[in-house]
């Protein structure tokens, strides 16, 4: 395949994901309009975007075949040094950086932000056996005010995102943003304009963007483009989206906040291509960031809301599914939210759906446990377990795959555990794999990126056999809290695993 040309690569890539595993996904590409492609990408918090020429063939080489095109700067330095400042108690105030120049070690500037409490205590540690005398620096800075610098030996490297480089080529803005073991210290160098590419703006196109301003404040939050079209049938706009979680958000928020989010956004609406996120890439109102050690050891940035603004702020970035952690941040690794999704094959009857949510609820109930059932907003329904925050996620996610296998050992013929597609053949899949540190669902009053911007909706017990998986839409989701929570008792149930 390495000889055959991109989009012909593509094609055979899109082909065999089509029965991939959720959390594998397909990146779309769009042909052209590079221009308006980076600028939403921008606007929606993205990184950047790579554009690529469709008839290259795939080399192991950097090339021009392919560039960069970032919204914010991020670049590896080599750390020479660190301040500790007499305003700041709680430790290290800032990195002093550097890259290599003709074999000298050249000051770039200093981060000092982005460095949390896990980070400073990581640093310090490292920071200990290269404590030196000298500065590394060539032109080496001198300490500000009130506080004192350490200069160390010039081994370890750290990715940084920045602003931009000043007349004096030093860092503007510049944030922390981890450690690379990965890189050569020999290859730190200042990167070469390619990655720095962006694309051209025509002066008028710069000029109506700088006077034209036809957004509004909703939350304190500025809206951008409000009149983008999000879904064609019924025509929903942004500022329609927007409304929607201005209004859902009291109701919504218990479900969503303080817990690690994923995301998907779709900046030109459900008929263009949407994505999948779950690591921050801006700083934005009521959103935190929060520094996870993930199974493999390396520690990554993710991000959750702490408050209805936070809401409206990922709205605004053309956020249309919310999809949330089974435990909060401040009880990361004590869950407390178990979530089964019962997934039908497809043509298999609604009836048969909806037994399997009433079989759900009686082994759990066997088992002592209270469950709550709300719309998936797609083909299923999703069954919600509340706990108290206390056992391990191990303990939690073989409790899940445990219960899903007493479903499928007592009614062989209708479910089944098991996560292959072969296996789900006129049967109702009992997804636990959710349950797992990592995983996500889709939370309580989301809309979901699809045709009818269809809602996952909590809804009473009662109401199972008049309420289809995708019965409820925005409008319904609003008259509806209006009226009796059938979650409001959620939050006050006492139970744990046993």
């Amino acid at each position: 395949m390495r000889g055959q040309p991109l989009a012909k690569r593509k094609e055979k890539l899109e082909a065999l994901m089509k029965n991939a595993p959720q959390n594998l996904h397909y990146s779309r590409h769009v042909h052209g309009n590079g221009n308006e492609s980076f600028r939403t990408a921008c606007e929606s918090g993205m990184e950047g975007i790579v554009g690529k020429k469709p008839d290259s063939v795939y080399s192991a080489t950097r090339n021009g075949d392919w560039i960069k095109l970032k919204c914010a700067k991020r670049q590896e330095f080599v750390i020479g040094g660190y301040t500790l400042s007499d305003k700041k108690s709680s430790g290290i105030s800032s990195l002093l950086l550097g890259v290599y120049d003709d074999g000298e070690l050249v000051y770039t500037g200093r981060a000092g932000t982005g460095l949390g409490e896990s980070d400073m205590k990581d640093l310090a540690a490292e920071f200990e056996a290269l404590k030196k005398l000298e500065p590394p620096f060539k032109d080496a800075p001198k300490p500000k005010t009130n506080e004192t610098i350490t200069w160390l030996k010039p081994m370890l490297v750290a990715e940084i995102k920045f602003a931009e480089w000043t007349g004096d080529k030093l860092l503007r803005q510049a944030s922390f943003k981890g450690l690379r073991t990965d890189k050569n210290l020999e290859d730190i160098k200042i990167e070469k304009a390619e990655d720095d590419i962006q694309p051209e703006i025509p002066e008028e196109s710069e000029k109506t963007m700088d006077t034209t301003d036809n957004s509004i404040i909703i939350g304190g939050i500025k809206i951008t483009n409000p009149d983008k079209v999000m879904f064609i049938d019924p025509e929903i706009t942004k500022i329609d989206v927007i409304r929607y979680y201005e209004k859902i958000s009291k109701r919504m928020l218990p479900y969503v906040e303080h817990r690690i989010l994923s995301i998907v956004r779709c900046p030109n609406g459900i008929s263009k291509s949407c994505f999948f996120k779950k690591h921050p890439t801006t700083e934005s109102k009521g959103i935190v960031t929060i520094r996870v050690q993930n199974s493999d050891g390396e520690t990554e940035d993710y991000f959750y809301i702490e408050n209805e603004t936070g809401i409206i702020s990922e709205a605004q970035m053309d956020t249309l599914e919310f999809h949330v952690w089974g435990s909060r941040s401040d009880e990361l690794e004590k869950p407390d939210m178990m979530v089964f999704d019962l997934d039908p094959d497809e043509g298999m009857e609604l009836s048969a759906v909806r037994q399997g949510v009433r079989d759900m609820r009686a082994v759990l109930s066997e088992l002592s446990l209270r469950s709550y059932l709300k719309t998936s907003g797609g083909k299923g329904y999703h069954v919600v377990v509340p706990l108290k925050p206390a056992a391990s996620w191990d303990k939690f996610h073989d409790f899940s795959k445990q219960v899903a296998e007493v479903m499928e050992k007592k009614w062989p013929d209708r479910y089944t555990s098991n996560i292959k597609k072969a296996k789900r053949v006129n049967k109702i899949f009992i997804d636990w794999v959710r349950n797992g540190r990592g995983a996500t669902s889709v939370a309580p009053y989301s809309i979901r990126a699809r045709k009818g911007a269809r809602v996952s909706m909590p809804i009473s017990w009662d109401e199972l056999d008049n309420i289809a998986p995708d019965g409820i839409d925005m409008k319904e989701a609003l008259s509806r809290i209006n009226g009796d929570d059938p979650w409001k008792n959620l939050f006050d149930t006492d139970q744990y695993l046993i």
